[in-house]
């Protein structure tokens, strides 16, 4: 009943991009290289993602898509003049500290007012109203509404004084809209009388749009924060925080399309900065929420601490012994570009503080269908409390201090092109939680090209595509080379490790291979050193032979 739950809550929020509702999400793009192991590599564009089977346009929550919105009444906002009227009035009016009235609608109203920290926007009108921004203000821009509204920024910038930049007071659903071709500043006050915990801070549900920029800094605690959840539909979104998170929700983070940036570098010891945070909620309001959708775009986050984690913990959050009442804490990741560095140090005290840098985090299942994921982190680039599963996409995942990918329980590759690098022993490429007796957890290797190097690796348990673990090799270029001269394989070691773990579907079961290392490579696609396509091999030093003879080939190497 809990799943059935979680997965219409999910099917609800997912997929606004393929539903035509938003600007193309394959326009985030990356790219592989074609060329050699000892010339110059041309860029190519990567091929577009595919579409994951949950990615449908009868699924998508139309509610959360402007385009479907009737907002049946304009309000132009002159911050810098602080001066208000209807968009079909013909004269402004000044903004007063005893309030102006600019709408009334059946004896209920919008009036906005001065206030000692800035403009407050109060609406009882149960109707869609747009607010038009324009100019610069010190100061907190206050909104309360009796139902969901716009907030269009063209050209505005705001720094506040006593506390957040905006201030969405009410629970409804607020769209946050960057007209085309402006630039947009929200900055928060470090010191402040208005203790909401973010430069833009919201009650209920933040929808962003728009083809204009947007950047946000916070310095109080996080860049943008919201009681419910967060979705981003498309504009260029800047977000740096200095002493906490650059981006928390409580219910859910899905982003669909557009440009979003994230430089978070809070050191407070036992709480450094995150990059996106959803903390999840026990209780009616936060049953099967506590999630992460990603569904397209370009994401580039550097954080201290995790980067992206859906973060509730039932060991660590849970206060009642009932799971049904429980949020469902998944990353889901359909498609799009994401680029991750962590910077902070791992560490774990005896006072009970500790940093783990992850690069994206699912305290219960996490899925990857399709994208193109870059890694680097100083604790596990990819972990999971339950499981991982790996569809499609290419992934290059590196830990210089962890596990390269991680679960908690179990661990799946069904597809896609993947890079694990992981650290020296005791940690490595691949884990999962294979300690417990009690447990039936798995390894499955059912498909796509990858290869992990660390201390160590976990052994598959279900393997339908031939796997060879290799001991310690040279840093350069080794290669796969079948009798009839065929390369099944081709690597370019970045240094040295104890333990390799590989797959392609260009292995077979009962050839004959030859293992050679240096040389010269060149193929089609070169991704994070591991070459795709068609490959050729020439000179080198013959290191070892072997016949592929069952699921699992092993020649050296240590399994954790």
């Amino acid at each position: 009943m809990k799943r059935t739950l979680i997965l219409s809550f999910m099917l609800g929020l997912l997929c606004f991009s393929c539903a035509g509702g938003g600007s193309d999400s394959k326009s985030g793009s990356t790219s592989i290289t074609n060329g050699s192991s000892t010339g110059a590599a041309t860029t190519i564009a990567a091929s577009p993602y595919a579409v994951s089977v949950a990615e449908t346009a009868s699924s998508y929550h139309a509610e959360d898509v402007i385009g479907n919105i009737h907002f049946d009444y304009a309000i132009d906002v002159d911050l810098t003049a602080r001066t208000a009227k209807l968009t079909t009035a013909s004269e402004a009016i000044n903004i007063t500290n005893d309030g102006i009235t600019i709408l009334t609608v059946g004896g209920t109203n919008v009036v906005i007012a001065g206030t000692d920290t800035g403009i407050t926007v109060t609406s009882t009108v149960d109707a869609a109203i747009r607010y038009n921004l324009t100019g610069t203000f010190n100061g907190t821009l206050t909104f309360s509404s009796a139902d969901i509204y716009q907030i269009h920024l063209n050209g505005v910038a705001i720094n506040a004084s006593a506390g957040p930049a905006l201030n969405l007071e009410s629970s409804q659903k607020a769209f946050i809209v960057t007209a085309s071709g402006t630039t947009n500043t929200l900055a928060d006050s470090a010191n402040r009388t208005l203790k909401m915990k973010a430069a833009l801070f919201s009650n209920g549900p933040i929808i962003f749009s728009g083809d204009g920029t947007l950047s946000v800094s916070g310095c109080y605690k996080h860049g943008i924060f919201s009681n419910d959840y967060i979705r981003i539909n498309g504009s260029t979104l800047h977000v740096a925080a200095s002493v906490k998170d650059a981006v928390r929700s409580v219910n859910a983070f899905i982003f669909d399309d557009g440009n979003l940036s994230i430089n978070a570098t809070g050191t407070t010891t036992d709480d450094e900065s995150k990059g996106i945070k959803v903390e999840g909620l026990e209780g009616d309001t936060g049953v099967g929420k506590g999630f992460i959708v990603i569904n397209g775009g370009t994401i580039d986050i550097t954080s201290v601490g995790k980067a992206i984690t859906a973060a509730w913990d039932i060991d660590e959050d849970a206060d009642t012994s009932s799971t049904i009442d429980d949020p469902d804490p998944d990353v889901i990741i359909n498609n799009g570009v994401i680029n991750i560095t962590t910077t902070g140090q791992p560490y774990e005290n005896a006072d009970g503080s500790s940093l783990s840098p992850e690069g994206i985090e699912a305290k219960s299942d996490m899925t990857i269908n399709n994208g193109y994921l870059t890694i680097n982190t100083t604790d596990d680039a990819l972990n999971a409390g339950k499981s991982i599963t790996i569809n499609g996409g290419y992934l290059y995942c590196a830990s210089s201090h962890n596990d390269a990918i991680d679960s908690n329980g179990e661990l799946s590759l069904k597809g896609g092109v993947l890079v694990a690098i992981g650290s020296s022993a005791p940690e490595g490429s691949f884990d999962y939680d294979d300690d417990d007796p009690s447990t039936t957890y798995a390894f499955r290797i059912n498909g796509g090209t990858f290869v992990g190097i660390g201390g160590n690796t976990a052994k598959p348990t279900s393997v339908t595509q031939s796997v060879v673990v290799l001991g310690s090799l040279a840093s350069g270029a080794m290669a796969l080379k079948s009798s009839n001269g065929e390369v099944a394989f081709a690597f370019t070691i970045p240094h040295s490790y104890n333990t390799m773990i590989l797959s392609s579907p260009n292995i077979s079961t009962g050839t004959k291979y030859t293992l050679y290392t240096g040389g010269s490579v060149a193929a089609t696609n070169v991704y994070h050193g591991l070459y795709l396509g068609s490959i050729t091999y020439s000179g080198g030093l013959t290191a070892s032979s072997f016949t592929v003879s069952s699921a699992i080939t092993k020649i050296g190497g240590e399994y954790f």
